[in-house]
């Protein structure tokens, strides 16, 4: 689960194995919980590698981010675009609506991308690949989140979808992430290849707080954007159905709740009893990541002047939207 970055963890064959005595332990030791949260997280490197035989359709749209940072919100605001902000009538959006590309064929979402129907046009699709390998020829949504709020909000998300049931550290995971997954430096690098290309025709480039600071203009552009004629009622029904709290009223719908349980199945433990799902309930907000420790804000804010500062002289985020809000 190294987010397709350069630095891999090789995949282990004890993955294949029966999971350990320990897996259903109320509680892990810290060597357990390291284990655990490189076992359970393979399956994801495994798919993250597997090559993607899917050619996009000129009117295909592709939401490409790095995780907790506006899939879910971003496809549904596409998905409602497309339905003229029609009340969410699926059951749950993965694979209802929408499916993500590197999970699809996997043991949880086994179902071909060739035949999936979808439920209205244009067909959407989201990934978590780096840029080189989203598949190119439809149009390609792409949003950055800061990573801090990011790493915050994927805690929850993962102790959940991975039945880690609070058995694995905050610590201990921000560990897992960093050394193992390469986090903040995989993404900072993936904002870099999609700077790169942010007045390509085929790319809509958004970053996430100007979503929550401009959500009507932000759905005018990606209705825009997917070739989708929305008049001023439509857009405010759009706008309505994909706030946060109208989300949350439909918690069920992006709660993974159809697949979660046979994660936790392959992990050799029981679901939890709950599933945070895509939406968090007390989420969706900007500024969480300040309650993450201090050290690992430095270590963030360092990555940041190593990576987009040297190359792109951006002291922050902040002056990085500033510059790209010029632009439009």
């Amino acid at each position: 689960m190294n987010m397709d970055g350069e630095k891999d963890t090789p995949v282990a064959a004890s993955m294949l194995q029966p999971p350990p005595e320990y897996a259903k332990a109320p509680m892990w030791t810290l060597e357990q919980q390291m284990q655990e949260m490189t076992r359970r997280s393979m399956w994801m490197q495994m798919a993250l590698k597997k090559p993607l035989s899917f050619s996009p359709r000129p009117t295909d749209v592709i939401v490409a981010t790095s995780p907790k940072s506006g899939t879910t919100w971003v496809s549904h605001i596409c998905h409602q675009i497309r339905t003229k902000g029609a009340e969410p009538d699926f059951e749950n959006q993965v694979p209802d609506v929408t499916t993500l590309l590197e999970m699809t064929g996997s043991p949880v979402l086994p179902i071909d991308l060739n035949t999936m129907v979808q439920p209205a046009e244009p067909r959407i699709y989201c990934t978590h690949h780096l840029y080189e390998r989203v598949p190119k020829g439809g149009k390609l949504i792409y949003c950055f989140r800061d990573q801090k709020d990011a790493l915050f909000s994927f805690y929850p998300f993962v102790d959940s979808m991975m039945a880690l049931k609070g058995r694995v550290s905050l610590s201990v995971f921000i560990e897992y992430c960093t050394n193992n997954m390469h986090w903040t430096a995989n993404n900072l690098r993936n904002l870099l290849a999609w700077w790169e290309h942010r007045h390509d025709a085929d790319v809509l480039f958004l970053f996430y707080d100007d979503l929550k600071e401009d959500h009507t203009g932000c759905v005018r552009r990606i209705a825009k954007f997917i070739g989708v004629d929305c008049d001023e009622e439509t857009i405010a029904r759009v706008v309505h159905t994909t706030t946060h709290g109208e989300m949350v009223k439909h918690h069920s719908k992006f709660d993974n709740h159809n697949f979660a349980p046979l994660g936790a199945k392959m992990h050799g433990d029981d679901p939890p009893s709950e599933f945070t799902g895509r939406v968090r309930k007390d989420g969706g907000k900007s500024g969480d990541g300040q309650k993450l420790p201090l050290e690992v804000q430095q270590s963030i804010d360092q990555e940041w002047h190593d990576i987009i500062t040297a190359k792109l002289g951006f002291r922050d985020l902040k002056e990085m939207r500033a510059d790209w809000k010029k632009a439009l």
